[in-house]
């Protein structure tokens, strides 16, 4: 049998010969073969390459996720860190002020880690443990913020607890209205004008005509103006269930319904009302009721008492 072959005629141009070339059908099969591998092979490794460039975008995209992770693990580890000083801090307050010491602990912050690497590809691996960590980091977040509300609301309980001891110290009367000679303390004693014995109502401090007085804690003015044998009087409200009185004095400094502070001129002593001689009364009541002064007197040093007197002191 005679072989197939297949002629092929090539035609350079119109004034070349005629070029005759006779491919048998093997050949051909062949070539065919080989042109079908090499195209083949083209799209093989085209799509390689493609899919090698996208892996790579991946990878330089899971690097930057990965830096940005790690900034965002230590931030939450510097918070977690300023929230601990706060426990601490807020553990100590509550103890220095007699708080309630059983505190009711926050959730525990959650944690991120590493699982073990799975049958997928590392990439694939890589980018579910980067999924993992962001359902990680979101619980941190959400730890951290109950956290954060749990001390607001501690530290506005302390707050209010210490604005309102704040509120009752500044309304105590811990001073003296002025410095001078005790002649009179609270409780019995001999009357400098019957003789007898009799209740005094307050303590009389002797001092230089036109001595400054002083209000003895931060309070409202209640009265100012002459009052019976006190003379000019004048009454502050300190709130709180606390009040004074400043009695004999030469000139009133201050006006019904003004505010005033510890410490705070407001009259000068004199000798008005029934009187011996200049100083001034002062009383203290605690809920409507008279009380010794001296109970709520910080400093005491430098008292100075004329003579015996048969009042208890100290009730």
């Amino acid at each position: 049998m005679a072989k197939r072959f297949y002629t092929v005629l090539v035609l350079p141009d119109a004034t070349s010969p005629t070029r005759i070339f006779h491919i048998s059908q093997t050949v051909l099969a062949a070539l065919s073969s080989v042109a079908a591998i090499a195209i083949l092979a083209s799209a093989f490794f085209l799509c390689q390459y493609v899919s090698l460039h996208v892996r790579i975008l991946e990878l330089k995209q899971f690097r930057q996720e990965t830096a940005d992770r790690n900034v965002m693990a230590e931030k939450v580890s510097q918070v977690e860190g300023e929230l601990s000083k706060l426990r601490d801090m807020d553990r100590r307050l509550r103890l220095a002020v007699g708080l309630d010491k059983s505190e009711r602990q926050p959730a525990l912050l959650g944690q991120g880690g590493a699982d073990a690497v799975s049958r997928n590809a590392l990439l694939d691996t890589l980018k579910q443990r980067s999924g993992r960590f962001v359902d990680a980091m979101n619980q941190d977040l959400a730890a951290l913020k109950q956290e954060i509300s749990f001390r607001e609301q501690s530290f506005r309980e302390l707050k209010t607890y210490l604005d309102e001891k704040a509120a009752v110290l500044a309304a105590t009367p811990t001073i003296l209205p002025v410095r001078g000679l005790i002649t009179s303390g609270y409780g019995y004693r001999k009357s400098p004008f019957t003789g007898l014995r009799e209740f005094h109502e307050g303590m009389d401090i002797a001092a230089p005509f036109g001595t400054p007085i002083l209000a003895t804690a931060d309070g409202i003015v209640s009265f100012a103006g002459p009052l019976a044998s006190y003379g000019n009087v004048v009454l502050v409200d300190h709130k709180h269930g606390f009040a004074t009185s400043y009695g004999h004095n030469s000139t009133n400094l201050v006006r019904e319904g003004q505010q005033v502070h510890r410490g705070e001129i407001i009259a000068y002593v004199g000798s008005t009302g029934r009187t011996t001689g200049p100083h001034v009364h002062y009383g203290i009541y605690v809920k409507g009721t008279l009380s010794n002064p001296l109970k709520y007197m910080v400093d005491t040093e430098g008292l100075r008492f004329a003579g015996e007197m048969e009042a208890d002191r100290s009730s």
